[in-house]
């Protein structure tokens, strides 16, 4: 293995070397953003403005950094920073092969020539068989102000001139070439002759090829990529670099979302829940770290990116997309309650629905403070989510949208609770009063479907002791009839007193009253309520005989009616 010169040994200090360490781990993260997204994506941004901030507190305090460069490790002042094998790729390696032997960065670099430099290291490190020039000519066309280099025997300084140490006295260089030789072959060489673009074509076929090599390549750098980010979180004890490597995990799972990569985007997750339950007792503090990048993952900015690709998503990523909101917060919902208005395949709908009933399961706040939204449709879309609540909470959260301004979901609500739970009538009993006719019919159909004791006596009391005006007709004869289809011989006294017993007269509202009572007898179909109404047919009052035929007439034409429309 290389060791550096004694002549550079100068012992760093403790903190001197661990801020070159950090350096040059910021410097080959920053290598990897730039090769991974494109030029001006916020992630290569992030971690080139990173890596600058570093640099500057590190050079004002020791003026330079010098990275001495082996075949087998980087150091500085004599300090090991880094090692590893000198295989193809490997930052040491690829400097060491054009005969680079140490960098030095001068104080006052900005973050512009701190781009073209990883730029240039980036290019030629990954590049293996013979490109088109190198990391020395690079840096020698760019001339950096705050960048010195030595290369094998020559030396190159701020004025980029040739010092004495490039030559020796003979005229010939380290490889014995002499300059005058040098220079003209470079001038002899002929140029190129043109390129003819169709020469350039690819076939179809061909193009397929390049495109799945592409999408391997880089499907296999970013997972190695992630899977070397996440590793780092475990080995890396220091608060700042484990605060930065969270960061641009964060930059990727923004971006890995905004671009539909959703199985990078669940690596992520599954990694740093991984990671959680490691760190909770050996490091606390990092815990608390990845549990706050959950909660910001969780949150609408993080989740923004989802309202505008959610329509360009396909059943088949409905499973990949479960598993990614299991793993977030419950501030999720507030992200996927809007996503309930949009247009979607089954299998989305229902991953947004059950990611909403999990979320609420851990924490109702986020779902609840939807309640109080405007939009109508928005709530009016919560409703079958709040049906399929587990236990209370579901009959809790409809009973208040039954007292919503909206009657739009009040009706919902109403549909809900039938649903939910059809046993508890008294919750759906109380809509019978509501403003809405629609609403009105729909509780008592729901009523009227079987015969209960309990809606029986509810309804008993209702027509017992409420009063009706004119303009209640209606509504009076609907519940009178539909006492009738869920009652029981208990009601017959009730309906014999107001068919039979009351006084008679004729243009008052006790007309509606024994209309209605001959209805609820008549749907009774009891022998004892046919005795009831066969008495009032011979009653010494016409109004009431009247009143009698025309009810069984109407009774028997509706149930034409829904005759007809079954057979339809």
């Amino acid at each position: 293995m290389d060791r550096p010169s004694p002549l550079l040994r100068i012992n760093p200090s403790e903190d001197e070397l661990n801020a070159a360490k950090k350096i040059l781990a910021s410097l080959l993260l920053a290598c990897k953003n730039l090769a991974l997204y494109p030029p001006g994506h916020t992630i290569s941004k992030s971690s080139i403005n990173q890596l600058q901030a570093q640099l500057s507190d590190f050079l004002h305090k020791y003026e330079t950094l010098r990275l001495e460069i082996g075949r087998e490790q980087i150091t500085s002042k004599g300090g090991l920073i880094s090692e590893g094998l000198p295989e193809e790729g490997t930052l040491h390696f690829s400097l060491f092969q054009v005969g680079i032997r140490w960098l030095e960065f001068r104080e006052g670099i900005e973050t512009d020539e701190l781009h073209d430099i990883l730029i240039i290291l980036d290019r030629y490190t990954k590049l293996s068989a013979e490109p088109e020039g190198d990391i020395v000519t690079a840096f020698w066309e760019k001339q950096f102000p705050h960048l010195r280099y030595e290369v094998a025997d020559f030396s190159w300084g701020e004025d980029q001139t040739v010092t004495e140490d490039i030559f020796d006295p003979t005229g010939e260089n380290a490889f014995g070439i002499q300059l005058g030789e040098y220079r003209r072959a470079e001038a002899e060489v002929p140029e190129d002759p043109p390129i003819k673009q169709s020469n350039l074509s690819l076939t179809p076929q061909e193009q397929a090829e390049l495109k799945e090599m592409i999408r391997l390549e880089e499907g296999t750098d970013l997972t190695s990529y992630l899977d070397a980010l996440l590793d780092c979180l475990l080995e890396d004890r220091e608060k700042e670099n484990f605060k930065e490597i969270l960061e641009v995990l964060s930059g990727e799972f923004t971006y890995s979302l905004a671009q539909r990569h959703l199985a990078v985007t669940l690596k992520i997750l599954e990694g740093l829940r991984s990671v959680l339950d490691i760190c909770k007792e050996e490091m606390p503090w990092a815990f608390l770290s990845i549990e706050e990048f959950i909660l910001n993952a969780s949150g609408q900015e993080s989740l923004a990116s989802l309202q505008e690709v959610w329509k360009d998503l396909n059943p088949e990523d409905a499973g990949v997309l479960g598993q990614i909101f299991q793993l977030l917060d419950p501030p999720v919902i507030h992200t996927l309650v809007p996503l309930l208005l949009q247009t979607q395949p089954a299998p989305l709908r229902q991953v947004l629905i059950d990611s909403i009933i999990l979320g609420a399961s851990k924490d109702m706040r986020p779902l609840e403070s939807m309640f109080n939204d405007s939009d109508e449709m928005l709530v009016e879309k919560l409703v079958p989510v709040i049906v399929k609540l587990p236990g209370g909470q579901s009959l809790k959260y409809l009973k208040r949208l039954t007292r919503h301004p909206s009657s739009r979901i009040r009706r919902e609500a109403v549909k809900g609770l039938c649903s939910r739970a059809p046993a508890r009538v008294r919750d759906i009993f109380t809509m019978i009063d509501d403003e809405d006719d629609s609403i009105r019919q729909l509780v008592l159909n729901q009523l009227g479907r079987a015969r209960e004791e309990t809606v029986e006596n509810l309804f008993l009391s209702y027509l017992g002791h409420s009063q009706f005006g004119k303009n209640e007709e209606k509504h009076l004869l609907q519940c009178f009839r539909t006492l009738g289809r869920c009652g029981s011989a208990n009601s017959i006294s009730f309906l014999q007193e107001t068919l039979l017993k009351r006084r008679w007269i004729p243009g008052s509202s006790r007309s509606a009253l024994r209309r209605g009572a001959a209805l609820a007898l008549s749907e009774l179909d009891l022998p004892e309520a046919e005795l009831i109404l066969e008495k009032a047919g011979r009653s010494f009052y016409p109004g009431l005989r009247s009143l009698v035929r025309k009810t069984k007439k109407e009774l028997q034409h509706n149930s034409t009616k829904e005759a007809n429309k079954v057979v339809e």
